[in-house]
């Protein structure tokens, strides 16, 4: 079961029955706009109460969305989605063709029998793309995608005047990263703010997480058109150590290469009874210098930082450099600051000196049953097997490991999910203190990572 502090939120009867070794997934297709929903069972046959949406028993068992999170260049798969629905009397083919469906919101819940229908869970929302028929004609496929998609729009005119960007007509644009994503998605794109998830962003910029609070590092002078989604990929979340989430109700999230102040919260603990096959274990290439690149002056940029992990290079020798450029960072902004702070942040993920790591941070490949897709990506889990290697001791047997989740690949029509866990040595953590509770909270370290 999931706890509470996952992307995902559940409630005690979904749960109970998501738990059982025997159940029944009812799955349910919804399009904005329209009354009527699409499911693959007869809802009232299979005891499902509460008030009924207007439904048919139409839609194939949906593959699922996968979503994989590039964590250190910032980059997040776009997550693709298609519903299958079946046309026995043509309703299908009269809907797609007297209404404009492309744009609307698809959304994908999960239930199980004798459950109420508002305790169905949301496990995707994506925008529907495209719809065509199948061969033969007897059903539609709906393809729909994240929000991300969205955001490979090129940028062209300027936010506040509507003419075109350009040298003599520059849109500037200054603040912190959750800052700048929101004006990129927002005034340039000119996307809805409820596809932000803007609790989310502004707590990464609050005083009780202490990484943005105290200054706003960036400021673009932007002349010339750009892709938002590359733009806040290279400028914004690999400069910053993040990377971007789509949550299951479709809000564009990110997370820090660094566990919440209050400590990471598991969601979830993956077992031998829950698993399917033993785990893969992999490692991340390992870190242990990085360059930026700061200060752009229109031609080059002014000022390289080297950073080099003296104990990392001292035990494994000069392994793989990484090198962050960034058009936005300036040094009378207090870019050098920054740049100290994401290089620590990743030395301390993969440079492999964090307790009993030796070597590049370790990966493992987990697939499971279904009870497992409350997990989400960006969640912190735990792992403990028996008969899994324990790479930092040589023993057999992992309890309690934590891990976090940078791949999430569903497949609901086999009844399993498989996930990528990355270790970067949090198991153990304690949290940071927080000075009093007020606007002006601020953390104090008491570990290595804060």
């Amino acid at each position: 079961m999931a706890e509470a502090g996952g992307v995902i939120t559940t409630n005690d009867e979904w749960d109970a029955k998501n738990i059982a070794l025997a159940k029944k997934p009812i799955y349910v297709f919804t399009i904005g706009g329209e009354s009527t929903v699409y499911t693959t069972h007869q809802l009232a046959a299979e005891g499902i109460t509460g008030t009924l949406p207007s439904h048919q028993a139409w839609l194939k068992v949906p593959r699922g969305a996968s979503q994989s999170i590039d964590v250190l260049s910032g980059r997040s798969s776009i997550g693709e989605l298609e519903f299958e629905v079946i046309d026995p009397v043509g309703d299908m083919r009269e809907l797609v063709g007297g209404t404009t469906l492309e744009g609307r919101s698809a959304t994908l819940s999960v239930g199980y029998p004798e459950i109420a229908y508002t305790n169905f869970v949301i496990l995707h929302t994506y925008q529907i793309c495209k719809i065509t028929p199948t061969r033969g004609y007897t059903s539609w496929n709906f393809q729909a995608r994240d929000v991300q998609m969205a955001q490979k729009r090129t940028v062209w005119d300027h936010p506040e005047n509507g003419e075109p960007i350009s040298a003599d007509n520059p849109w500037i644009v200054l603040g912190t990263p959750a800052e700048i994503v929101q004006a990129i998605h927002l005034f340039a794109l000119g996307r809805s703010v409820d596809e932000i998830d803007r609790t989310g962003l502004m707590a990464l910029d609050s005083g009780a997480e202490g990484l943005f609070k105290s200054f706003r590092p960036y400021l673009f002078k932007l002349t010339e058109s750009f892709e938002a989604k590359q733009f806040l990929e290279t400028e914004i979340y690999k400069t910053a150590g993040l990377y971007p989430v789509i949550t299951n109700t479709g809000k564009l999230s990110f997370r820090a290469s660094r566990p919440p102040a209050a400590a990471p919260e598991t969601v979830f603990t993956f077992d031998a009874d829950n698993m399917i096959v033993l785990p893969e274990i992999d490692r991340m290439p390992m870190i242990n210098e990085i360059v930026f690149k700061l200060d752009h002056n229109g031609d080059d940029f002014g000022t390289e930082l080297f950073y080099i992990d003296a104990t990392s290079v001292s035990a494994y020798g000069r392994a793989g450099q990484h090198t962050i450029e960034s058009k936005g960072l300036w040094t009378v902004f207090g870019a050098q600051w920054i740049c100290q702070d994401v290089a620590y942040r990743l030395f301390r993920r993969f440079a492999g000196t964090p307790a009993g790591l030796r070597g590049g941070a370790p990966v493992i490949r987990i697939e499971a049953f279904l009870l497992t897709l409350p997990v989400w990506v960006g969640d912190y889990v735990c792992v403990t097997h028996a008969m899994m290697p324990d790479l930092l001791t040589g023993d057999l047997g992992v309890t309690d490991r934590l891990y976090e989740v940078i791949d999430r690949e569903p497949d609901f029509a086999r009844g399993r999910m498989r996930y990528r866990l990355l270790d970067t040595g949090l198991t153990g953590v304690q949290p940071a203190h927080k000075l009093a509770s007020s606007d002006r909270d601020f953390i104090i370290g008491t570990s290595e990572i804060y």
